[in-house]
């Protein structure tokens, strides 16, 4: 899937495999070895011989961060043009149930593909302006539980149960704790955001948050998101569940198709560990 996404966004951009300077795959779940590199392959089977290929798996906050190290290496590596970004899940059984693994998401299989290069080449597409990241590393017990760690793949049984270690979170007062806390750090997050940007709340005419249950998004992101930016920015529908790691390429498809020529919108990601994102981007002029 992966593959067919990035051969799609090569032809959308107009780039040739062999202009990629650097291809950043990012994965939540089993692709489809147990010990292999998966951006190697993305890399080979789209033409992309001697790009750089790097993998990054921080779960559904994996796409903002592959987007993140692609443009940390353009500007590290001054003589490339451009950087490939890929994620790709597939949550298939015995392993996953897409369902009822998760209390907080049901999850869809995808592949999503960007090309990033850099400002003043590609006027036509959407514009990058800042992505910002905040951490909160007491949270990674979400997604881990009690649970004693495994020697093996899989070995705490299957389908995974993300519901038990859920459960951890919640009656540890981390969870109470992370939402009281969360709140400022996610306005400093969207104020840094849209300052490096140079741009104001205001400006803000669509939202794009994660991928998570209606209760996670109209419940808890959006009053937050709400509460700082205020207005009436239109709030980019989700259509899907989950997408692991495609999460925020998914997002970046959806909010450009939401915004008229030159708007500003901004895209909110977040993973358990807990780590989130806030990027700005702009429509292009015409």
């Amino acid at each position: 899937m992966a593959v067919l996404a990035a051969k799609s966004a090569l032809e959308s951009s107009g780039v040739e495999p062999t202009g990629i300077g650097c291809l950043v795959h990012a994965f939540s779940y089993h692709q489809g070895f147990d010990m292999w590199s998966p951006a190697h392959y993305i890399a080979n089977k789209s033409g992309i011989i001697e790009g750089l290929p790097i993998n990054v798996q921080q779960l559904c906050n994996g796409g903002a961060l592959a987007l993140h190290v692609a443009a940390k290496w353009l500007v590290a590596t001054p003589e490339a043009s451009t950087a490939l970004v890929t994620t790709a899940d597939r949550f298939a059984a015995p392993g996953f149930d897409r369902w009822s693994s998760d209390d907080d998401a049901a999850y869809s299989d995808s592949a999503a593909a960007v090309v990033l290069g850099r400002p003043g080449e590609g006027d036509e597409f959407l514009r990058l302006l800042s992505q910002e990241m905040a951490t909160d590393t007491e949270g990674e017990i979400q997604m881990r539980g009690e649970d004693p760690f495994s020697s093996v793949p899989l070995g705490h049984g299957t389908p995974i149960d993300l519901k038990r270690a859920n459960k951890v979170f919640r009656e540890s007062g981390a969870a109470a704790r992370m939402v009281k806390l969360g709140v400022p750090k996610l306005h400093d997050l969207i104020m840094r955001a849209l300052r490096g940007a140079g741009i104001e709340p205001k400006d803000v005419s669509a939202i794009a948050l994660p991928r998570l249950t209606r209760t996670m998004r109209e419940g808890m992101f959006k009053p937050a998101v709400a509460e700082l930016i205020g207005g009436n920015p239109t709030y980019v529908d989700c259509t899907t569940g989950c997408l692991g790691a495609g999460d925020f390429l998914g997002n970046l498809v959806d909010i450009e198709g939401s915004l008229n020529p030159g708007e500003y919108g901004i895209l909110i990601q977040g993973t358990g560990g807990y780590t989130f994102t806030c990027a700005v981007v702009q429509a292009p002029a015409k």
